[in-house]
């Protein structure tokens, strides 16, 4: 199974994905995904909804995270590079805003392997394996 977790049901698609909306988490058994993607919606779930999201990745299978750096978009507030209106599209209503350093260690404290971490502007991409 492949996922693509979304927040509304018009969220587009993406390619041999399927949508799941975050109060649909639990109808997902455990272990029963190949590859999980999480675009632009980590900073949507509680942080028990993201331990929710983890542990629906088998063994071997794949976690996709792109999300806006929480870092990256203070440092370019505070240098002048974004204006008070730009961080505010993206940091607010958020529950909860990351970097790409926190959820990488956060996924290696959970034994997930990481194939990819970059960031391009303020958006920050992992790409993790369950081994």
């Amino acid at each position: 199974m492949n996922l693509n977790l979304v927040l509304s049901n018009d969220a587009p698609t993406v390619e041999n994905h399927q949508n799941i909306l975050v109060s649909d988490l639990d109808k997902v058994p455990s272990r029963g995904c190949r590859s999980f993607i999480l675009n632009h919606s980590i900073n949507y779930l509680t942080d028990e909804q993201l331990h929710k999201v983890l542990d629906k990745i088998r063994h071997g299978g794949a976690l996709s995270i792109t999300s806006p750096d929480a870092m990256e978009a203070a440092s370019a507030l505070c240098w002048g590079n974004i204006d008070m209106n730009a961080f505010s599209a993206i940091t607010s209503n958020k529950n909860k805003q990351y970097s790409i350093m926190e959820v990488k260690t956060m996924l290696e404290q959970e034994g997930y392997k990481i194939e990819n971490a970059t960031i391009n502007e303020l958006v920050f991409y992992i790409r993790a394996q369950r081994p």
